[in-house]
């Protein structure tokens, strides 16, 4: 005799018809797939990438030695590649920012938005009287006018005339101040002694000494204060005024053993801004005015 079983018919029936359920969720995922593939072939077909556009010009920017940028009532401004890197040789010497240098060289791979016919009529650009010419190892780039209606200018490179993004024309056209490495001390450079407006700081045997002395000031605080000295960074960088030096910081460096040197810091002003001269660079370099609580203050209860 059959036993009844326990499980309702509805349950054996709804057993059943899962597998069918399952293969055909399964072949409406795959068909949504494909649906999608084709949508998508058919966006491509229809939007094709755009083609990489050609470079202002075929120059190697790694490879080039000298810059010149010639501004209409503006002095000539030269930048040339050494050994020890960019410097700033027109108008004054001085150590270049490779930040801004690398901008400024970009100029030379710069994306080409148009071409324009070449119909001779330089004028039509702005081009007769370029305001702003930009040389790369003697290769000349001309700005011409801003276009009426895009965020372009029209330069001229050779004979050929184009339309790039203006802002490679901001990055030439920026005040030369701009290329001037910000780094008050030069990378690199051993600090071994300080000499600050009330207080000194002494290198021996590896570690830090401040004079007067405080018991509570720690060896990190004292390290993070130099390391604050060593690294500081100036906003802006301009040629020295010649104003008078209110105070004066003076640094030796150890840069070679048994060979030191030293740096004579005039203290211009400390408010609205810090302004430190290096005399010897013939250039100002201009903080905010909360470096100088970093830059002259060395207290146990100054944590930085």
């Amino acid at each position: 005799m059959n036993e009844p079983s326990d499980r309702p018919a509805a349950a054996t029936r709804d057993e059943s018809r899962n597998p069918l359920v399952r293969r055909w969720l399964l072949n409406l995922a795959l068909l949504l797939v494909v649906i999608l593939l084709a949508v998508f072939a058919w966006y491509r077909s229809a939007h094709p990438p755009k083609e990489a556009q050609p470079a202002l010009t075929e120059l190697d920017p790694e490879a080039v030695r000298r810059v010149e940028i010639e501004r209409t009532n503006q002095p000539l401004v030269v930048l040339e590649r050494g050994e020890g890197g960019w410097r700033l040789t027109a108008p004054l010497q001085a150590r270049a920012d490779s930040f801004a240098v690398d901008a400024l060289l970009r100029l030379a791979r710069a994306p080409i938005e148009a071409t324009v016919a070449a119909d001779g009529d330089l004028a039509r650009y702005g081009l007769a009287r370029p305001t702003l010419v930009v040389r790369f190892d003697g290769a000349a780039i001309r700005f011409g006018e801003m276009h009426p209606l895009k965020d372009d200018h029209y330069v001229q490179y050779g004979s050929a005339v184009h339309l790039i993004s203006s802002r490679y024309y901001a990055q030439a056209a920026a005040k030369y101040t701009n290329l001037i490495d910000g780094r008050l001390i030069e990378p690199g450079r051993k600090p071994v002694s300080f000499k600050l407006p009330g207080f000194a700081l002494t290198q021996k045997d590896g570690t830090w000494q401040r004079q007067p002395e405080i018991a509570s000031l720690s060896s990190d605080r004292i390290n993070a204060f130099v390391d604050d000295w060593r690294h500081s960074r100036a906003l802006q960088v301009e040629k020295y005024s010649g104003r008078k030096a209110m105070d004066h910081v003076i640094i030796t460096f150890e840069d070679e053993p048994g060979h030191k040197t030293t740096l004579d810091l005039g203290v211009i002003a400390r408010t609205p801004e810090l302004v430190l001269a290096r005399p010897d660079e013939g250039l100002e370099y201009h903080f905010p005015e909360e470096a100088g609580q970093r830059l002259f203050t060395l207290n146990a209860d100054n944590p930085k």
